[in-house]
């Protein structure tokens, strides 16, 4: 999850990125301007280019990234539904609980600005599983009841990530990415370049190492206080 107070700054930031690479989509079946970043299809030395320079600018604005790991074969889905409901179903209420588990210790805390309000929090298109649509339950626990002339503390919203709007969302996809590279490391070498650059850049915001061992060395409730730019939390379930 990406948290973006400035996104105005940001997203004209990743687009000049995209213009001085030459980013630009070559697809007739879509009318955006620019290529999406899909950090999984990294293959090139203009991929690499871009990332970098993407990394440079999350490590220039006040963004900053949470991310919550899952290793599936620690997973029990009898946590998250009967014994005749589908796998999917249970790994989508799961889903949907980390993101609360995301979302609640940043919202709860007061900004410099204050509390956070009108907040648009911005999910890729997710297909709804048996008719469970994790949208409406976020809603139902963040957005609630609005009394009359109040603001909301956030709203949200399903998209498609690769739309030209959708910059933040495109950023967010290459950090998740590059912490993926660390964990299960493919063999392209654009993919490592700019794993390795974010890795070098986040030093001096603490982040010392990138790898499963470094992160649970520090509980899931002060990850965020001893990593403010950049965290992973990494789930695990416990007997209670």
């Amino acid at each position: 999850m990406l948290f973006v107070p400035d996104h105005g700054a940001v997203h004209r930031d990743l687009c000049a990125a995209k213009d001085e690479v030459g980013y630009l989509n070559q697809s007739d079946k879509r009318k955006e301007r620019y290529q999406e970043v899909h950090f999984s299809k990294f293959r090139h030395n203009r991929d690499a280019a871009l990332g970098k320079q993407w990394v440079d600018v999350f490590i220039k604005h006040s963004c900053f990234f949470r991310a919550v790991v899952v290793d599936w074969s620690t997973f029990d889905g009898k946590h998250f539904g009967g014994p005749f409901e589908a796998d999917s179903l249970k790994k989508t209420r799961a889903y949907k609980k980390w993101v609360e588990m995301l979302l609640q210790p940043e919202i709860s805390t007061p900004t410099s600005n204050g509390n956070v309000r009108a907040a648009e929090i911005y999910l890729d298109y997710l297909k709804i599983t048996f008719g469970y649509d994790i949208v409406a339950d976020l809603t139902e626990r963040f957005v609630g009841r609005v009394r009359d002339g109040a603001t909301p503390i956030l709203s949200i919203k399903k998209t498609d990530s690769f739309r030209d709007a959708n910059q933040c969302l495109q950023l967010c996809d290459l950090l998740i990415g590059c912490l993926y590279q660390e964990l299960l490391p493919g063999k392209k070498a654009a993919k490592h370049e700019v794993r390795d650059y974010l890795k070098k850049k986040l030093k001096p915001f603490g982040v010392a190492q990138f790898g499963a061992a470094y992160w649970r060395g520090y509980a899931q409730t002060t990850l965020r206080h001893h990593f403010p730019k950049y965290s992973a939390w990494f789930w695990r379930p416990t007997k209670a």
